[in-house]
């Protein structure tokens, strides 16, 4: 009956997703123009707002961030550190759940809060700069606008745009990042293809895919354990993928909720890419096999020094060179396959994981992230 449901979900999930997809590329006639050049759409907005945006050196900005913390989120301000004072408004540490039966009634509040926050702090230090993970389900558009007239630059990411653009209606707006696209001056999507979505609702959108930290996600000098490991949660199609590796011969090992060995700090889960032979992914969203997007796990594998085999999802070859820094497999089979590979070839998979490493510490740490966006902005000035 699982397996019945899950198939039965990933089919739902995939033909929404295509349907959303297929609206915005269809209000927006055009397509998006992929040769204009932000830095000049966003002077456009601020000079509509009638702000000077002078570019500081970096260390000399004040930035507002704005989040739930649930999980690995806790990276964002410490990347932005690097970068001068930050003020963080961590909701939940406030007291408010957004996983609550009452979120509703209580989000009114904790945006007043919010502004309040962000206030008190424009008076020790003009915000430059606001970074949100924030989607309609949690903040309101005017809330973002009052701290961009404010004065400040306004940043916002979203890793769910691909299923959950729009997502539902609830008090009187959409729960996705499609309610405050408009507000914001960048937003920052892991999915090339949701670009034109937020075109379509009046935004200024950018590929700005997930990254990792070197100070954690770093190489430990520790002897191979296991062959084949995957860490994360026991969903959909993941166990019977699993299942049918393991009817191939491979000796995998999980980590994770519902996963027979538990789940893994985030010091184990980073020691355990150094642990693996070869470190499982997958790309599906949620239900689905198809429908395939970036993951955080992407960058911190490799990063780590791991040899990462996931998914092939198209979206991995503008982040990585498949095939000499990362591997890819297209089904149970070819996985299985590519694991045998990897095992009795250990020159190539050292040559993978040294690879995926230098890419991944040259391109992907959160740090550039956020200074590749703030340069962009004009915010910064150039290191």
């Amino acid at each position: 009956m699982y397996e019945i449901n899950a198939f039965l979900k990933s089919k739902i999930q995939e033909k929404r997703a295509e349907k959303e997809l297929n609206y915005y590329r269809k209000r927006v006639e055009s397509g998006l123009d992929e040769n204009r050049e932000i830095s000049n759409l966003l002077k456009k907005r601020f000079d509509k707002r009638k702000i000077i945006i002078s570019p500081k050196k970096k260390g000399e900005l004040h930035i507002f961030v704005s989040y739930y913390l649930f999980n690995w989120e806790s990276a964002i301000p410490k990347a932005l550190r690097l970068f001068g004072k930050v003020t963080e408004f961590n909701w939940k540490e406030k007291g408010f759940d957004e996983r609550s039966a009452g979120w509703i009634t209580q989000r009114g509040k904790m945006n007043a809060e919010m502004l309040h926050a962000y206030f008190e702090a424009s008076k020790v230090q003009p915000v430059d700069i606001v970074v949100g993970y924030l989607s309609g389900f949690n903040t309101s558009p005017q809330t973002i606008q009052k701290m961009a007239n404010a004065g400040s630059v306004i940043f916002n990411f979203c890793w769910d745009d691909k299923l959950s653009f729009r997502g539902r209606k609830i008090g009187g707006r959409w729960t996705g990042v499609a309610s405050i696209a408009s507000a914001v001056d960048l937003n920052l999507t892991s999915a090339p293809d949701s670009i034109v979505k937020y075109t379509g609702e009046g935004g200024i959108a950018m590929f700005w895919p997930e990254g990792a930290d070197p100070d954690v996600h770093r190489p430990y000098d520790l002897p191979f354990e296991y062959d084949v490991s995957f860490v994360g949660q026991k969903y959909s199609w993941r166990p019977e993928f699993i299942e049918k590796l393991r009817k191939y011969g491979i000796n995998v090992t999980t980590f994770g909720t519902d996963w027979e060995n538990g789940p893994l700090s985030e010091e184990e889960m980073v020691k355990l890419y150094s642990k693996s032979r070869i470190n499982l992914g997958f790309s599906g969203v949620g239900f689905s096999k198809k429908l395939m997007c970036l993951k955080g796990r992407d960058f911190e594998v490799p990063m780590s020094g791991g040899l990462y085999l996931t998914q092939d999802n198209p979206e991995l070859s503008l982040v990585y060179e498949v095939g000499k820094e990362i591997v890819t497999y297209k089904d149970e089979k070819d996985c299985a396959e590519k694991i045998k590979w990897l095992l009795a070839d250990h020159k190539k998979a050292d040559s993978i994981r040294k690879a995926g490493r230098e890419r991944a510490l040259k391109e992907h740490p959160w740090s550039k992230r956020f200074e590749q966006i703030f340069v962009l902005s004009g915010v910064m000035g150039a290191s």
